[in-house]
């Protein structure tokens, strides 16, 4: 059996290609980049969202960062002011049943 020579070349290749595009990836991960508010994200039995609360300075918006557990049927909100201090402030929560429940029209 002999071997041909063009499968170190698609090797090389192809191991080219996946480093360019870990170097794409990584390179939307540096700092600086602008985080935008209103984005959605789920991990396990958690989805979480962050959205601006029309209060704050117009070039750093107070958000909101609604939490809600699927496993225990729970949402908690978040009211997060100034990013930089990074401090959480608890504005509500509680049963996803109970709050369909109490919003169900009789």
């Amino acid at each position: 059996m002999t071997r041909s020579r063009t499968t170190p070349a698609a090797v090389l290749w192809a191991s080219a290609f996946v480093i360019a595009a870990l170097a794409i990836v990584q390179a939307g991960r540096l700092p600086g980049s602008t985080a935008y508010a209103e984005t959605v994200a789920e991990l396990g039995d958690y989805t979480v969202l962050t959205a601006r609360t029309g209060k704050g300075p117009d070039d750093r918006p107070y958000e909101a960062l609604w939490v809600i557990d699927n496993r225990e049927q729970v949402l908690m909100v978040y009211d997060l002011e100034d990013a930089q201090r990074g401090k959480l402030i608890v504005r509500g929560g509680g049963s996803l049943r109970n709050l369909f429940r109490t919003a169900r029209p009789r």
